[in-house]
């Protein structure tokens, strides 16, 4: 194991070298995001116990796996040249265990997650009044890792479909998603249930011992790490020609 992770290191640390202004053009686009997003769920927490906005699920439930993503050029090139898959077989015509390979995966999702994490919600909560006025900021951080635990969660398909799938799999696979997030979200909505009210209320209640929170870190994790077990079995039999 200590091997694996020294070869994933190895691995994590190529991918940083290779593209130096990944880490810039994560914050910036996320710094954007955080902005845009700011402004429709503000609002939201001015109303936060008289009505809740449909949008604002489908906002947050769509961004939460782009958090596990620093924006590379590897990632921009995925649709157009299978970017994954020459990178993988590239991996292969090397002495790199496959397993090193899933390991890396999983440390670049945990960086980013943490990156873009501080820096989405953080925006939010600087530019938000009414945010900051329903929360203190130990509530917040709780609010902030509920929703990185649902990014944990949904991360789990999109590395199965990294490895498994080719690029225009992948885009379809992604709009099917967005497609059943959009369907759950007026569903609960109309059964008026919201999610986001759901975690921020369970946040200001019982801010860094929300069992909302630990219950989405866990079983969020759980599910990323057998994904990605079960993705590691699959792709060793993948035909990548």
């Amino acid at each position: 194991m200590q091997q694996v992770l020294h070869n994933a290191m190895k691995i994590v640390k190529k991918d940083f070298a290779s593209d130096k202004l990944q880490i810039l053009w994560t914050i910036l686009f996320m710094v954007y995001m955080g902005f845009a997003a700011s402004v429709i769920i503000d609002n939201q927490f001015e109303h936060l116990y008289e009505r809740s906005n449909p949008f604002i699920d489908f906002i947050l439930v769509l961004y939460a796996p782009l958090l596990g993503y620093l924006f590379s050029r590897r990632s921009f090139r995925y649709l157009s040249e299978d970017s994954y898959t020459r990178m993988l077989y590239f991996y292969r015509s090397i002495p790199v265990p496959a397993s090193a390979i899933f390991v890396s995966r999983i440390i670049n999702s945990l960086i980013a997650y943490a990156i873009n994490g501080i820096v989405f919600f953080g925006v939010m909560y600087a530019i938000g009044d009414h945010i900051r006025s329903a929360m203190d900021i130990p509530s917040y951080i709780a609010f902030m890792l509920t929703w990185i635990g649902i990014g944990f969660l949904m991360t789990g398909p999109y590395i199965y479909w990294e490895h498994m799938c080719s690029g225009k799999a992948y885009f379809r696979n992604t709009l099917v998603v967005m497609v059943l997030t959009t369907g759950s979200v007026v569903l609960f909505n109309l059964l008026g249930y919201s999610l986001t009210d759901f975690i921020a209320n369970a946040s200001i209640r019982w801010s860094l011992i929300s069992p909302v929170m630990w219950g989405s870190l866990i079983i969020g994790l759980a599910a990323m790490l057998l994904m990605s077990k079960f993705t590691y079995t699959r792709q060793q039999t993948r035909d990548l020609t």
